[in-house]
């Protein structure tokens, strides 16, 4: 059966791939994909020639193992050999190769890197239908069905081009892209209520396509949370908010601030004002996008690590340093949990390490307004997730001084522990009698689980 879009991807990316696929069929769009859809008896290669003759574009999943294929490469020539339009998705940070960019340079990237791929797909399936609705204008439908000699076009062009002047003034569309574009693209800053005095003002950078990343100046849940901005010309994503005259509304999704919505109106001289139930009122004036957004987050953890994760005092210590400068002042750490990323997990907040990513989550608390907080340093979702008020019966803090992990560790290796590593580990001042399946925990203490699901209970405090 005829399918809409192949799907072009190296055998590493699979998963990636069919997440793709995936969201595509489910809004109607046919895909073919191999293994699933060769034919039984039918060769590799004859079935992937078959496939992409009979499409009308090529999705081409993008990354530095697609950089290395010879199977996509191949692909992607039939498909420009067959005037199948490509339509890449790049899912991680890498640039191509000049075999690549041969045949990519003129295809309009889609970036879906910077959150996880789930945040991107609507915004993927947008775009193919709009290349798929370019596709069946006639003008295409015509211009596919030219003769692929040369002379022969140029005897068909040369008979008829005024009336395919014609035609194609009435049936070309615009870039697909175009209209793709947020009309919040750019970048922008504001004084919000409820930043802290003297602080820089916050900015809100668009990209075309709506990904959005908010600077660490920002007021929570605002401050360094990144998603993907969702609009409407109406007041659907911010109907409370929404006034007569109003432009239009979004909804932030994804990251610490996923939910955040507002009805918008951009000024006649370049102006955005933004209104919703948490800051009233905002006036943004545009800037210039300059360098990339950085945060002083990054800079509470090293640029890379061994695994178990050591100096987590000296680690802590910045990680609070930096807590009271961007939320509260008087906030105290009272907890921290560190694993190492399993191969089916997701990182929040990513550390690399020669044994692989660490994810590492700090919890805080603010006596004076009983607020929680966890920080996530690293993380591309935004590094501060407000709790909002808590029933936090014991918030007694950490000392600044405690038991570093690798030394636990090595104390539960001297208690026999069978496995030859760990997977996390949690510190906290626990309260008397706390127990955790056979662990009992009292005061401060390590509550660490190994790789073969052993628990061991380190006492943490330091003379």
């Amino acid at each position: 059966m005829t399918k809409s879009i192949f799907v072009s991807y190296s055998s590493k990316d699979f998963n990636a791939a069919d997440l793709i696929r995936t969201a595509l069929e489910a809004e109607g769009i046919s895909c073919w994909i191999a293994p699933r859809d060769l034919t039984a008896g039918m060769q590799w290669g004859a079935g992937i020639v078959e496939a992409i003759e009979a499409c009308d574009a090529v999705v081409v999943v993008f990354s530095q193992a697609c950089n290395a294929s010879p199977q996509v490469a191949r692909e992607m020539e039939l498909a420009v050999a067959n005037r199948k339009p490509l339509i890449p998705v790049r899912i991680a940070d890498d640039m191509p190769t000049d075999d690549m960019k041969y045949f990519l340079g003129v295809s309009h990237w889609f970036n879906a890197f910077e959150q996880p791929l789930e945040s991107y797909l609507a915004q993927i399936v947008a775009s193919v239908r709009s290349v798929l609705a370019r596709q069946s204008s006639p003008w295409n439908s015509l211009q596919r069905r030219l003769p692929r000699s040369r002379s022969l076009q140029f005897v068909l062009v040369g008979g008829g081009m005024a009336a395919l002047v014609l035609l194609a003034m009435a049936a070309m569309r615009p870039d697909p892209m175009a209209g793709m574009k947020s009309p919040l693209a750019g970048r922008w800053e504001a004084r919000i209520a409820g930043g802290k005095p003297g602080q820089p003002p916050c900015i809100l950078d668009v990209q075309k396509l709506g990904q959005a990343t908010f600077s660490e100046d920002c007021p929570p849940p605002l401050t360094a949370a990144a998603g993907s901005l969702t609009t409407s010309k109406d007041g659907i994503w911010a109907s409370s908010s929404y006034k007569p005259g109003d432009e239009g509304s979004f909804l932030l999704q994804g990251g610490t601030a996923h939910g955040f919505a507002a009805a918008f109106q951009r000024g006649m001289f370049g102006g955005l004002t933004t209104r919703d139930p948490r800051f009233g009122d905002v006036k943004w004036r545009r800037v210039s996008a300059g360098k990339l957004l950085t945060s002083a987050a990054d800079k509470v953890l090293p640029n890379t690590a061994a695994w178990p994760l050591k100096d987590v005092p000296a680690i802590a210590a910045r990680a609070q340093t930096y807590v009271r400068a961007k939320w509260k002042g008087d906030a105290v750490l009272t907890a921290i949990d560190i694993k190492r990323v399993r191969t089916n997990e997701t990182a929040t907040g990513n550390l690399h390490s020669p044994q692989g990513e660490i994810a590492i989550t700090f919890s805080f608390y603010s006596p004076d307004t009983q607020e929680g907080l966890a920080f996530t340093p690293g993380s591309s979702a935004g590094a501060m997730f407000p709790m909002g008020v808590i029933n936090h019966d014991r918030f007694d803090k950490l000392p600044p001084n405690f038991l570093d992990l690798p030394q636990a560790v090595d104390q539960m290796r001297a208690q026999g522990m069978r496995a030859k590593d760990i997977y996390q580990a949690q510190i906290e001042n626990w309260a008397p009698g706390t127990t955790y399946g056979r662990a009992k925990l009292n005061g401060l203490a390590w509550m660490i689980d190994s790789q073969l699901d052993e628990r061991f209970v380190v006492p943490a405090e330091v003379p």
